[in-house]
């Protein structure tokens, strides 16, 4: 078996990760809000500033449309279900 050194464990890995993460996240939100015109960050600014990178503007694209999508199904189950 490994040392602790060569073979780290998932949770040192996901702590890893998840500071990146974190940074990123951080670094994000004061960029919007510096851009914003309002003291909440808007998706509208968000999308500004990853327009010009093609791979994060397509998945924020599709989680945005996904988000339409079942907020429409939930309507149409609450109207189906408790009639509105």
């Amino acid at each position: 078996m490994a040392d602790k050194e060569e073979d780290p464990t998932f949770e040192e890995e996901n702590e890893e990760i998840g500071g990146g993460a974190e940074e990123f996240i951080t670094e994000m939100t004061h960029k919007a809000m510096s851009i914003g015109r309002q003291v909440r960050v808007q998706v509208e600014d968000i999308v500004f500033l990853i327009q010009k990178d093609p791979r994060k503007f397509a998945r924020v694209r599709d989680l945005l449309t996904m988000n339409e999508e079942l907020t429409r199904a939930r309507k149409a189950f609450d109207e189906a279900n408790y009639g509105s």
